[in-house]
């Protein structure tokens, strides 16, 4: 169809037609381009309006898990709290039992002790006699038996001083150990 407009026109009007043409292409052309233009514009605005979107989505998801994470963090560290200060109770429940049984202990040693002076002085006095002057003084298996009766109880108590003292300390740390270990598993 433009082959016939130009076979039909002078070469000046065919000049001007060929302008007006190229021209219209031109325009064509760049207006293709403004659209091809805002379409691109467009789609980027709306990739950075999801982008920020997205972005918001994230920020809001890692600020819950700094707040989970921080209330973790407090709990866990009241549960420790809780623990070390039943453990601290039961330790020192634990020392006064066992300055309990070693006051024990030591009123037994005592006892034991003053035990031993009487039996000291009865086997003086067998030793030394009745006092009476008209009997006859003690003899040597009388003198044997105090200090035989002497070394016994001696001995008799020192082993009780020892078994009493390790079953002391074992009970008070084993009890100890099981408060602890309840304190622990609450």
């Amino acid at each position: 169809m433009i082959g016939l407009l130009l076979s039909m026109a002078g070469n000046k009007q065919k000049a001007l037609f060929g302008i007006g043409i190229a021209i219209v292409a031109g325009l064509l052309a760049f207006g293709v381009q403004t659209y091809r233009l805002a379409a691109e514009r467009y789609e980027h605005a709306v990739t950075r309006a999801e982008y920020a979107q997205t972005v918001a989505e994230h920020q809001e998801y890692l600020a819950g898990l700094e707040r989970a994470a921080r209330e973790a963090e407090a709990l866990a560290r009241a549960e420790e709290q809780r623990r070390f200060a039943a453990l601290q109770g039961a330790v020192d429940e634990a020392e006064q039992r066992l300055e309990a049984a070693r006051a024990d202990a030591a009123d037994a040693t005592a006892a034991g002790d003053r035990l031993r002076q009487r039996i000291n002085q009865l086997a003086a006095a067998c030793r030394a006699g009745t006092g009476n002057s008209g009997a006859a003084g003690a003899g040597q298996a009388a003198d044997a038996t105090a200090d035989m009766l002497a070394n016994v109880q001696r001995r008799l108590d020192e082993a009780t001083n020892a078994i009493a003292g390790y079953a002391d300390r074992a009970r008070t740390a084993g009890a100890a150990c099981e408060r602890s270990y309840d304190a622990l598993n609450r």
